[in-house]
């Protein structure tokens, strides 16, 4: 049983802002705290689905696999998200695999125990609605970048979205070269030769695993 000491972290999230003591209680009764260490599987694609899962700490990844073994990473999550959240709806198997990029933590949510809690509220039917539509921008970014878009520009709209969302100009990289190329649907030696272009540019200063970016307009303007 998840200890008291997380309670607070549910509440703070908007998805389960609106939970009364007594639903938050039920719901922690009804979950579990798992620990993965790095490289760890939570699930394979193709498994039987079980529940959802919220990151507590650590980070995963989300990705398929081709027949000839190739990744395509969908997502990179951390802290406060949730993920494993649409078979709840559509039924059948996990349709993608997802791996711990470091000693994680996370908070599994049995499918039914949140079937029942969606059932007595709807507010929160609403905002796993708004949830599930800046899902599907992300992934139509995802599918949009990869088709049109060449590794720079790919980079430079990466870099930019996360300069937004921390709201700096600094941006740490939270994976491995490895696992950002595979997001960006390229190769790690070709994410360095664009790291060096954006560099030699101008446009960032690549500091380890800090980006710090230089010429805002310009990498905006990349991104597209």
């Amino acid at each position: 049983m998840p200890s008291d000491e997380l309670k607070p972290n549910l509440r703070d999230l908007p998805l389960f802002a609106a939970l009364s003591v007594a639903e938050l209680r039920q719901l922690m009764r009804q979950s579990a705290v798992r620990g993965y260490k790095r490289n760890d599987l939570i699930f394979m694609e193709g498994e039987a689905y079980a529940g959802l899962y919220l990151v507590l700490s650590g980070r995963i990844k989300v990705f398929k696999t081709s027949p000839e073994g190739k990744e395509q990473i969908i997502h990179l999550l951390g802290p406060r998200e949730l993920f494993a959240d649409v078979p709840l709806f559509t039924g059948g198997p996990y349709p993608v695999t997802a791996q711990a990029l470091e000693d994680t933590r996370l908070l599994f949510i049995p499918r039914q125990a949140f079937l029942d809690l969606l059932r007595g509220s709807s507010e929160i039917c609403m905002r796993m609605l708004g949830a599930f539509a800046k899902r599907m921008r992300q992934l139509v970014n995802l599918v949009e970048s990869l088709s049109l878009k060449d590794v720079t520009a790919r980079l430079a709209r990466y870099l930019a979205d996360e300069a937004k969302r921390t709201g700096t100009n600094t941006v740490l990289l939270p994976v491995s070269k490895a696992n950002l190329a595979a997001f960006l649907g390229t190769i790690p030696e070709t994410l360095s030769r664009s790291l060096h272009d954006l560099e030699n540019r101008g446009i960032i200063a690549v500091q380890g695993k800090q980006i710090i970016i230089q010429n805002r307009s310009l990498l905006q303007e990349l991104a597209g």
